[in-house]
């Protein structure tokens, strides 16, 4: 316990030096109304929130499910991350919030990819498609329409 205190304090003062440096440096808060309200939101945001969450966290706020994950080794789900925060794991709801977006980042960026591949196929097919010779009748309108623009006869040549 003495050797998480005396690290608690170094981190501690390492944060307030760094965050604070033209003011003394406080001793360590053994409850959160121990700080002013700027310290806490610069301590809640200070590296991922990991100080603050060892400074303050309270284990009995937590839903007894998300203290069964927080004590499997953190594997939380999604939602847990509300509990979390209230109980003051910050840092742990810090990660399964930056999880949660990678997750969807990942989704949004599947569905970009299969989008692009589905319209690379269509637009090879076109291409395809239309590098395909086309017949066409004789007697087309379109063949018709040709022959008008360019003054050529609909005489075919076969004597008829």
């Amino acid at each position: 316990m003495q050797d998480l205190r005396s690290h608690y304090a170094k981190e501690f003062a390492r944060f307030y030096l760094n965050s604070f440096p033209n003011k003394p440096c406080k001793p360590i808060p053994s409850k959160l109304e121990d700080l002013d309200f700027t310290e806490k939101v610069v301590l809640q945001d200070w590296e991922g929130g990991v100080l603050y969450q060892n400074l303050f966290r309270e284990v009995d706020k937590l839903p007894a499910d998300v203290l069964a994950r927080h004590l499997d080794g953190g594997r939380y789900n999604v939602g847990d991350q509300t509990a979390l925060r209230a109980a003051g794991f910050t840092a742990d709801a810090a990660r399964v919030e930056g999880e949660i977006l990678a997750a969807q980042n990942k989704i949004e960026e599947d569905k970009l990819q299969e989008m692009i591949a589905r319209n690379e196929a269509r637009d090879k097919a076109r291409i395809e498609e239309s590098k395909k010779p086309k017949n066409i009748s004789f007697w087309d309108p379109s063949a018709v329409a040709f022959r008008r623009q360019h003054n050529i006869s609909d005489d075919i040549g076969a004597g008829l």
